[in-house]
């Protein structure tokens, strides 16, 4: 398999006879394999329990997958080819008719797939919904995952310092964000991790803004948002610029955003709790009466998804943990962004994000950091 599961301590503790996995991306994690449209079920993956200790993998999916899926069959995994998609549901209940209790991936089935589930099995089987059971692997990645990650941000700043000497006054958003496009390609990514979000004046203020097809104009902001793919993995990389000559209040703005930054991954210390990190640059902007304007969280785990765990929040109240306390410490091999930022909606904001990894217990930054206010 892609990586290997021990389903053991889940298996044992739920009393479970088997498991689904309908996640395309959890799916891809565990075996390497992959379809075309995210939003179909294109294969699922079984973990049935055979015994005490043996518990079976089975890919399945339609014959127009075959001859990817029969690539992957190994002494690991098994594979189970359908003639077609919608017959995925009666091999499912044949390998599992013998099941009393199979867990489910909560956070990813249909309420209507839930009820085809349920119809499928004998009412003596119990499905049980599990949360996170995959996603929880993935926090920590492997030195080759944390490589392809590295690599895609590489990528990412290359393409930003290429893009820079191409910007003027007069250009649209959507002309950026295509020209971006087109020189990540160029540099040997895969494509866009998501979509770039390219805010110039006011728009720079809303931190999810959808490009648009504004002019940039001198005296200006303009904040990019925007990630390269590298063999499956994201990047994730903001930078905020100046159109012409910044005036002192927005370079004063910036480096203070700058410093919350430097602050923030210098505090990093594996084992911490990931709450820290983000009252860390929070402090900065309270010492100048600005914390009101920070207005989202510190960073996000990234991987083969753009937001993945752990999560740099404030300090959660009891009612709101609702994770594993894995994803509350900031551990050896998770990769996560620091991306603090200030919204003043009057004239726009500023956001300066860069990805970093847990090695021998401090930050690591993937890439380097932008040391300098760009002005064009």
């Amino acid at each position: 398999m892609h990586q290997q599961l021990n389903f053991s301590t889940t298996f044992k503790h739920k009393k479970l006879d088997g498991f689904i996995v309908t996640n395309p991306v959890n799916i891809f994690y565990l075996t390497g394999f992959k379809g075309i449209s995210p939003t179909e079920r294109e294969a699922i993956l079984i973990f049935s329990n055979q015994g005490p200790t043996l518990i079976t993998p089975t890919l399945i999916t339609a014959r127009l997958y075959q001859n990817e899926a029969i690539k992957l069959k190994s002494k690991n995994l098994k594979v189970e080819i359908v003639d077609e998609r919608n017959q995925i549901l009666a091999l499912i209940q044949k390998l599992l008719k013998k099941a009393n209790r199979v867990g489910f991936e909560e956070n990813d089935l249909k309420y209507s797939e839930h009820k085809d589930f349920k119809k499928a099995f004998s009412t003596r089987t119990v499905l049980v919904p599990i949360k996170n059971a995959i996603e929880d692997l993935r926090i920590l990645k492997t030195e080759e995952e944390i490589k392809k990650i590295e690599k895609a941000q590489i990528i990412s700043q290359k393409a930003f310092e290429i893009l820079v000497k191409t910007l003027k006054a007069g250009q649209t958003e959507v002309e950026i964000a295509e020209k971006l496009a087109k020189i990540i390609k160029s540099l040997g990514g895969q494509g866009l991790a998501f979509e770039s979000i390219i805010a110039s004046g006011k728009n720079s203020a809303l931190p999810h803004y959808l490009t648009g097809k504004k002019k940039i104009k001198k005296g200006e902001v303009l904040l990019l948002d925007f990630g390269a793919k590298y063999q499956d993995y994201c990047a994730d990389l903001s930078r905020t610029i100046f159109i012409g000559k910044a005036n002192t209040r927005k370079q004063n703005i910036y480096n203070l955003v700058k410093k919350a930054q430097r602050e923030a991954v210098d505090s990093i210390v594996g084992g911490h709790k990931s709450s820290d990190a983000y009252q860390k640059a929070n402090e900065v902007f309270k010492k100048e009466k600005l914390n009101k304007y920070f207005i989202h969280s510190l960073g996000h785990g990234i991987g083969l998804e753009v937001h993945e765990a752990p999560h740099l929040r404030p300090t959660p109240t009891t009612s709101q943990l609702t994770r594993s306390t894995t994803d509350d410490r900031l551990m050896e091999g998770m990769v996560f962004s620091v991306e603090p930022g200030l919204y003043f909606p009057n004239w726009g904001g500023v956001r300066i994000e860069d990805l970093v990894t847990i090695t021998n217990g401090k930050a690591k930054v993937l890439g380097k950091l932008q040391k300098e206010i760009i002005v064009i």
